[in-house]
């Protein structure tokens, strides 16, 4: 495999993070999601719901483009980079704490990756 092809899977997985902290946002606009017409309804006017979706969309547009390029067997673990970021970006988006045993795992994630993209 090349060294290059790992940059497309991970550039994947962060834009799929993004949307991801996007949709954790429009949520909080929203509140609790009891699937009533209005909440719906006012879930599909929050504007940040559909940019997350489109940023999902591209997302997916990346996936894809690494599923004809690279081994499924790689690519598909180096989507946990985002069990990583999203920790990361949300506590300073959202303040949220993160203990030591987040940073432990996070570590042991990053470096299951790093082996399997060896």
């Amino acid at each position: 495999m090349k060294a290059t092809s790992i940059w497309l899977p991970l550039f994947a997985a962060s834009i799929s993070a993004c949307g991801q902290i996007l949709l954790k946002y429009a949520m909080t606009q929203v509140g609790p999601l009891n699937f009533s017409p209005e909440v719906l309804l006012r879930a599909f006017r929050q504007p940040f719901l559909p940019v997350a979706l489109l940023i999902y969309g591209l997302a997916l547009l990346m996936w894809l483009e690494v599923l004809s390029k690279t081994p499924l067997s790689v690519a598909y673990p180096v989507l946990a980079v985002t069990y990583v970021l999203v920790p990361l970006i949300s506590q300073f988006v959202f303040d949220e704490k993160l203990q030591s045993s987040h940073y432990l795992g996070m570590f042991l994630i990053l470096a299951g990756v790093a082996l399997i993209g060896r």
